[in-house]
């Protein structure tokens, strides 16, 4: 077997989720990694869906479709596809329902620094939010209001993971959150802050794991987050009416339209950037300031809220038997000729 080179999804500051891929699959099998510029791993992260270089090799293990229009990868010679994160991204790419596992981040389960600790080791409740709203929103001054612990997706990812581990709840608005937490088997509750959280994703992985998907709408945490918000509605349209298969590919396709919708969402973007820069301009800076407070103080709430949820947790025979199956077929991947 040639040695592969990991692909991911570069995040400018950082992400945890996609940066994990810069170090697992080495601790999990050291030695079949390196810089190949033919055969090329596409590992966690939402990277199907676009027709990519037919002069390489694309090896496929818990990557999911999300992000780009999908194309059928079923006939194509040159994908290799030993698991893909959920049903939702088997069928959006073409495939057979049992190339669909779960997300490659299930394999932390089995790297003995990140075993499970105990409920006595755990403590404390955390959010986690999706990156970009890390960036756009103040939540560590929300987590502070509403006696949480935030946990910034942009930091270091084992230090996320050691934080997620050692947690007993996880508020997440970052689908690698909630993995990994379900993967440390310590409760999790999705919420949204705004319609940037792509639904298609989530219910993707929460079917590959049969637990539910019902997130809690925290909202924005400020006026600049909000006209974010409505930059995406408007732009890509509203979210999922229903959690059917159906629908979930209609709003994948609807996400990711092409040239027409990328021209109506820079249009939005430009729209909501202008907004904002009038908002900061000094004789409306009163008004930005309670609008702020507003957002805040809903946001706030809604986190108390959600901090007082049970929360998901996967079943322990379904967890047992997708680290197993994943394990199996990082094995194959490895060994393959």
């Amino acid at each position: 077997m040639c040695n592969l080179r990991v692909k991911y999804a570069h995040i400018n500051g950082g992400n945890f989720g996609d940066d994990i891929n810069s170090w697992i699959w080495e601790k999990l099998r050291p030695g079949n990694w390196e810089n190949s510029t033919e055969h090329i791993l596409l590992g966690i992260g939402s990277l199907l869906g676009p027709k990519l270089d037919d002069s390489k090799t694309w090896y496929v293990l818990g990557a999911g479709a999300g992000y780009k229009k999908p194309h059928d990868l079923s006939t194509l010679p040159n994908w290799k596809i030993f698991a893909v994160r959920g049903p939702l991204s088997a069928i959006a790419l073409g495939l057979a329902e049992d190339k669909a596992v779960t997300d490659g981040a299930i394999l932390l389960g089995s790297i003995p620094e990140f075993k499970r600790l105990s409920a006595e080791e755990r403590s404390g409740i955390i959010f986690i939010p999706h990156h970009r709203a890390a960036s756009s929103g103040d939540w560590g001054f929300i987590c502070a209001e509403a006696g949480l612990g935030y946990v910034d997706p942009r930091w270091d990812s084992v230090r996320v993971i050691e934080a997620i581990r050692s947690s007993s709840l996880v508020i997440s608005g970052a689908m690698h959150a909630a993995i990994i937490a379900d993967t440390m088997r310590v409760r999790w509750v999705p919420v949204t802050t705004s319609s940037m959280v792509n639904q298609f994703k989530w219910l993707d992985w929460t079917l590959s794991m049969g637990v539910p998907y019902n997130p809690i709408d925290v909202g924005p945490s400020s006026i600049s987050e909000k006209i974010e918000d409505l930059q995406f509605r408007l732009s890509m349209g509203p979210g999922m009416s229903d959690q059917s298969t159906e629908t979930a590919l209609r709003y994948l396709r609807r996400r990711n339209k092409g040239q027409l919708a990328n021209l109506r969402y820079y249009a939005c973007w430009r729209l909501g950037n202008s907004t904002r820069w009038v908002l900061r301009k000094r004789i409306l800076k009163p008004l930005n300031s309670r609008l702020d407070d507003k957002h805040s103080r809903r946001a706030i709430l809604r986190l108390i809220e959600a901090s007082e949820n049970e929360g998901f947790l996967s079943s322990e025979n379904v967890f047992n038997e997708k680290l197993s199956s994943m394990t199996e077929r990082l094995d194959a991947l490895v060994s393959h000729d």
